[in-house]
């Protein structure tokens, strides 16, 4: 320009706005200024106001081969579909042709050079044998393609101008698009190894990559290729803020990833990041829910059953595992689900669903530890004798085949265990297969067992008895599918994790719940318009046999003024009251009912029972190992005291516990306590025992 002022200042500027309205009123050019609110084009990153305007381009005629690509798109698996087929799909149906060049300095340097004497004589130079035989001599040693070097290489036009290389750079996106072929030199070299690589069987990025690598990929492959780039195709989405906004500098509203791993590990993040919801939807990033994972849930509970594993493995070896049909029913059931786990987990990463995969992991290592290993810890902790061998090998092949299913979500924290079950890492171990174990009678009665113990567990918790409070009985009662010899067989298992002396499975509920309709207005709304509140009002009339055929999908009809009304299940909720005074939860067709009479003997165990966790929290509050025997000293009056008298060996078996004394305080104790158990106070203290022994395996008992 030849007004200095404005010189080399931003265009988009407010104060050159002001400068040249200055100078247009100084010149009297000036005429009117007023503020005009538009949309106004701005720098996605930086929020700058940009101009756009027309600028000389080099274009690929990619929409010479539109319905190619269109062809080739339809061909890919694409995770979500609707990627494939709506916003890529979209995309390609309205191709144009690719400006494929940039006005920068960095970048690859467009091949194409052009005569100074006359722009319409081009030649594009496809490799640097080209490049030397019009140059007219070998390229040098330290020949370098890049800019500036490049622009260095001309030679003489036929029409007597000089052919001088095009001074723009390429569209990075095609550098991305080329990389099947630039990583292995392809075709000059290596066809084998391209051949071999080519198309890919699966990519991954961003949905934000529909313009970019997606479509530089299939067009470079389409028109250079006649072939797609790739066979499946896993969208990624946007992760957001906590609450829901894309994450931005501006906003301040980052998180800072390289913080996240430091504090919980990378393979907590990806897996948060893989089970929270599909990848290919937008997910809210909680770092909240990364402490969960880490600390309480799935990565915790993963570590410490392996903890579990190893404290009582001893010298215990994988070639002690006896057969499959040596084993008891609960392990056979783990070996059940465990290849019932392989099985969707091998479904879900074939089926590139990274989800289901992680989610089904869970799912079975939930059930490993709080159920197999809760239900089994009697078999591993066995005072003064080795573990139960079966319940060892059951363990140890699910944790192995959980560490080998697990390495391709969290490579570091699998390769850990792998290494400490296995003594090798396990990127290095075949994937785990189906053994062929399934017992889908015994899943669906081992199913029915854990929703019984967990509406006990819930009956029991809304009277606010305790599980360590043994009970009479209890009486249960399951759909007619889960009946049946494999349900009979669990009941001993059922009855020890609810704590009752009897289990008793009843054909129908009717003695235990009275059930009751509720109306689903808005369902029924849609059938009977202004009959509704009649219809539903007559829902009360259902009987007890026609709200049990309800829930197995069967109708039922009855009579509104005169005319038949039918209901279908989703028109009303079942309920179920209790009749009786017995302790009843209940969960659709499966029914919990506890017997809450207490004799003095029962109040008795459950005294001992009480006793024995108030030691073993002392226990840990003493800092022992789990090996340590103690003497146990107990003062107090009353039932508790005589329970303890009457339990005295039970007592002991648990807290290992050498010395039992009633009735005095110890003299010098590791930790004493004054514990309330239902209203009477006891003064426990223990210590720890020596015998000669380090405490690390079995030692004598009391006289021995």
């Amino acid at each position: 320009t030849s007004w200095p002022e404005i010189e080399g200042r931003l265009v988009t500027a407010r104060e050159t706005n002001d400068l040249i309205i200055q100078r247009l009123k100084r010149d009297g050019r000036w005429h009117l200024t007023e503020p005009y609110t538009h949309t106004y084009p701005h720098c996605w990153r930086c929020s700058s106001p940009l101009i756009y305007y027309a600028r000389d381009s080099w274009f690929v005629r990619t929409s010479a081969v539109k319905d190619r690509m269109l062809e080739f798109n339809r061909q890919v698996d694409w995770h979500p579909p609707e990627v494939g087929a709506g916003r890529f799909g979209e995309w390609l149906e309205n191709n144009v042709d690719w400006a494929l060049s940039r006005d920068r300095y960095w970048g690859t340097p467009l091949p194409v050079w052009v005569c100074d004497g006359d722009p319409e004589h081009v030649e594009v130079i496809g490799g640097y044998a080209r490049l030397a035989e019009r140059w007219g001599k070998p390229l040098p040693a330290g020949f370098d393609p890049h800019k500036p070097d490049i622009d260095g290489y001309t030679w003489a036009c036929a029409c007597g101008g000089t052919m001088r290389r095009t001074p723009e750079v390429i569209d990075t996106w095609f550098d991305s698009g080329a990389m099947p072929y630039a990583q292995w030199h392809y075709p000059f070299e290596h066809a084998a190894e391209f051949a071999s690589h080519f198309p890919a069987d699966f990519i991954c990025e961003g949905v934000d990559q529909t313009r970019g690598w997606f479509y530089s990929l299939l067009a470079i492959a389409t028109a250079a290729f006649d072939s797609t780039a790739y066979r499946h195709v896993i969208v990624n989405e946007l992760v957001l803020d906590p609450e829901g906004q894309k994450m931005s500098k501006s906003r301040g509203n980052v998180v800072n990833p390289w913080e996240m791993i430091g504090e919980f590990g990378a393979d907590t993040v990806r897996l948060y990041l893989l089970a929270s919801s599909q990848v290919w939807l937008p997910k809210r990033f909680d770092p909240a829910a990364l402490r969960e994972l880490a600390h309480r849930g799935f990565m915790n509970t993963l570590r410490h059953t392996y903890k579990f594993f190893a404290d009582y493995a001893g010298d215990w070896t994988p070639a002690r595992s006896p057969a499959r049909d040596e084993r008891p029913l609960v392990d056979r059931w783990l070996l059940s689900r465990l290849d019932a786990a392989v099985e969707a987990v091998t479904a879900a990463w074939a089926g590139y669903d990274p989800t289901a995969g992680v989610r089904a992991l869970m799912t079975f290592v939930d059930e490993l530890s709080n159920w197999y290993v809760r239900v089994n810890r009697a078999r591993f902790w066995a005072p003064d004798s080795d573990a139960d061998p079966p319940a060892l090998a059951t363990l140890h092949e699910a944790l192995l085949a959980v560490s080998r299913m697990l390495a391709p979500a969290a490579p570091f924290l699998s390769d850990w265990l792998h290494r400490a079950l296995a003594g090798t890492s396990v990127h290095l171990a075949r994937f785990p297969v189906s053994s062929g174990r399934r017992d889908e009678a015994l899943e669906r009665a081992m199913e029915a067992v854990r929703r019984l113990a967990s509406l006990a567990h819930s009956a029991r918790h809304q009277r606010k008895l305790g599980v360590r409070q043994p009970l009479p009985r209890m009486q249960v009662a399951v759909p007619a599918a889960a009946r049946g010899p494999a349900l009979e067989s669990l009941l001993d298992l059922l009855r020890l994790e609810v704590n009752v002396k009897q289990v008793e499975v009843v054909a129908s509920d009717a003695e235990l719940v009275r059930l009751r309709a509720r109306p689903n207005f808005r369902s029924l709304g849609k059938r009977y318009g202004k009959r509704t509140p009649a219809v539903a009002a007559a829902a009360t009339s259902l009987t007890a046999e026609q709200l049990r055929g309800l829930e197995l999908g069967t109708p039922a009809e009855v009579p509104v003024d005169g005319e038949p009304a039918t209901f279908l299940p989703e028109d009303v909720v079942v309920e179920r009251e209790v009749a009786s005074d017995w302790l009843v939860a209940s969960d659709g067709p499966y029914v919990a009912a506890l017997d809450p009479s207490l004799t003095e003997e029962l109040r008795g165990e459950g005294y001992a029972r009480e006793v024995v966790n108030r030691v073993q929290r002392l226990r840990k509050d003493a800092g022992y190992r789990y090996t340590d025997r103690i003497g146990l000293w107990i003062q107090g009056e009353g039932a508790v005291v005589e329970a303890v008298r009457g339990h005295a060996e039970y007592i002991q078996a648990e807290t290992l516990a050498r010395r039992l004394v009633l009735g005095s305080r110890a003299p010098a104790p590791d930790l004493e306590q004054e514990v309330d158990i239902d209203g009477h106070g006891v003064v426990v203290g223990v210590q720890r025992h020596t015998d000669g022994r380090n405490g690390a395996g079995p030692q004598p008992r009391v006289g021995e």
